[in-house]
């Protein structure tokens, strides 16, 4: 599904991301970007032409990470966003325009919501 794209996972907690790269590898992810704030992330903006695909933690009211998100899709590349905050789709307008996965996320919801991202981008 992913034939060796780089993944940039932006999650505040090292672990969690470390367990999203381990769910993305069987699906033929090759390098793996981490980033644990949105300020580190944009710290990789020069890496965002080889990004196949971001998984990005947001809360509600997290403009920012909605901006970087946003920013992300308008440069091509498709964004699953991971809450384990329930109300965060309240939160959030512009919601729709990405797949959204409450943690804690079953494996088969992840590898579903990366192949969405994945198509609509086609």
């Amino acid at each position: 599904m992913l034939t060796g794209q780089t993944v940039l996972i932006i999650e505040d907690e090292f672990l969690i991301a470390l367990d999203i790269q381990r769910i993305l590898e069987p699906l033929g992810a090759g390098k793996t970007l981490f980033a644990r704030t949105t300020a580190e992330a944009e710290e990789l903006r020069a890496l965002w032409p080889e990004i196949g695909v971001a998984v990005i933690e947001v809360l509600a009211h997290d403009a920012e990470r909605m901006q970087l998100a946003r920013a992300l899709s308008t440069a091509g590349i498709p964004v699953v966003l991971t809450t384990a905050d329930i109300t965060v789709r309240h939160g959030l307008a512009d919601l729709s325009a990405f797949p959204l996965l409450v943690k804690p996320v079953p494996e088969e919801a992840f590898t579903s919501a990366i192949g969405a991202a994945l198509a609509a981008r086609s």
